[in-house]
């Protein structure tokens, strides 16, 4: 660990335990300095903050809930203006990359050294907690090698994983090829004695299903599952599958990690020392406990294109205080954009309530996706489980039409793959006829 991630670490295993006064002191200077050097160096953000500028240049705090909203278009449309002109002493260099552009078009960001360095601080404070050794290998997965270019071997290493140098920061990392197949996946984790997955929530899902069909399913100490929220069910299949218990992250591209899963509850711990995160109501105020809202992000480091109120398209719920003893605070519940709306006359439909248990289990499918292809017309593809594959087809039709609209045709459609989308995610509801108006 360099020395300022070591400074920034230490400090976030004692900020964990702040009273919020001292913490809402904190976030209030990180905040100052991130207004003052966008509105000084950032063309988008020159007028845009006047509202909580007083006139000898202090903020109003009161006023906060009146800059407007970044959104995703502003980001896409309108990045060259919200790029800081120069950036804050002691940030480093800055580096572009694209978001995954899970919810439309890919989304090109820019971030400091001390952006990232935060990040993998509060990340490490995550691991710390639940007991992830850095001696331990861990796999996670891309479609790129390390310059950029298409992954064409099956795996690289972050580290010697035959020699590791034994430092206490010194983490072993296999990357595995994320179109390899699923038992050639299985055989790789368990030839590298791989001890900890970190993937997509709904992508290790598919592994954990194949894993359970092989004669010798390999074990695992560790899932942790980002992109998208962990379920119940998918808990139970992961330590019924590999023997793991499941943790879970809540990050993005453009927020940084924004909360990470409090042992093996349901909530998580927001990180507020790097990134301020709202939950609002639709008319813009804060939400009370338990009250689902939409998610703006703050975060304090990205000066090199500053997101000041993005609207980070999620939702979710402030939670009450955790018992475990950290005065960090809590949300839950918290829904993304990985599944898309239907299309219908009368307006957009939601399959948010899919019982997807019981699709696999009347499908006896590996993977399954739900995708609109006309008006009326459903597609329900899936990889067959096995050669037999005896599907039930009544139950699922009968709960398709109730949940989304009783006039569907829907076709079972057997496929030996259904890809991932750009994102690299397994998206497992998807509207594939044109945008109406």
């Amino acid at each position: 660990m360099s020395g300022i991630q070591k400074q920034i670490f230490d400090m976030l295993m004692e900020s964990q335990y702040w009273p919020p006064e001292q913490m809402l002191a904190y976030q209030r200077s990180q905040l100052s300095q991130l207004l003052h050097h966008a509105k000084a160096t950032v063309p988008f953000y020159k007028t845009r903050l006047d509202v909580v500028f007083k006139k000898n240049g202090e903020i109003d705090w009161d006023r906060w809930h009146e800059i407007p909203i970044v959104t995703r278009a502003d980001l896409r449309d309108r990045r060259a203006e919200m790029l800081a002109a120069q950036l804050p002493p002691g940030h480093g260099e800055s580096k572009s990359f694209f978001s995954s552009g899970s919810s439309g078009v890919p989304i090109l960001m820019e971030v400091t050294q001390i952006w990232t360095v935060a990040n993998y601080a509060a990340g490490q404070r995550f691991y710390k907690h639940q007991g992830i050794e850095s001696a331990k290998v861990r796999a996670t997965f891309a479609n790129k090698n390390k310059v950029g270019e298409p992954l064409r071997e099956e795996f690289y290493l972050k580290q010697n994983l035959n020699k590791p140098k034994g430092g206490a920061d010194e983490t072993q990392e296999i990357v595995l090829n994320r179109n390899l197949s699923e038992s050639r996946t299985l055989d790789l984790l368990e030839s590298k004695n791989v001890s900890y997955v970190f993937d997509i929530t709904n992508n290790i899902e598919v592994l954990a299903r194949a894993n359970l069909r092989r004669k010798r399913p390999i074990k695992l100490e560790v899932i942790l599952g980002f992109g998208q929220s962990l379920t119940l069910e998918q808990r139970n299949l992961f330590r019924e599958s590999f023997g793991a218990r499941s943790l879970s992250i809540y990050s993005s591209e453009e927020g940084g990690l924004m909360a990470s899963q409090c042992g093996e509850s349901f909530h998580y711990h927001l990180n507020p020392e790097i990134v301020l995160v709202e939950i609002l109501t639709p008319a813009g105020k804060p939400c009370t406990v338990g009250e689902p809202g939409r998610v703006v992000v703050t975060p304090f480091f990205s000066t090199a294109l500053p997101l000041v109120r993005y609207d980070q398209g999620d939702i979710a719920e402030l939670q009450p205080p955790c018992p475990c003893g950290s005065e960090l605070p809590v949300i839950g519940n918290i829904t993304g954009r990985q599944d898309q709306f239907m299309q219908f006359p009368g307006g957009n439909r939601s399959a948010s309530g899919l019982n997807q248990k019981m699709l696999h289990e009347n499908l006896n499918a590996l993977v399954f996706q739900l995708a609109q292809v006309e008006t009326f017309k459903l597609e329900l593809r899936f990889v067959p489980a096995n050669a037999e594959n005896l599907i039930n087809p009544g139950p699922i039709i009968d709960h398709i039409r109730q949940l989304i609209h009783p006039e569907l045709d829907i076709i079972f459609k057997p496929v030996e793959k259904i890809p991932l989308n750009p994102g690299g995610k397994q998206q497992r509801i998807v509207c594939e006829i044109a945008r109406q108006n």
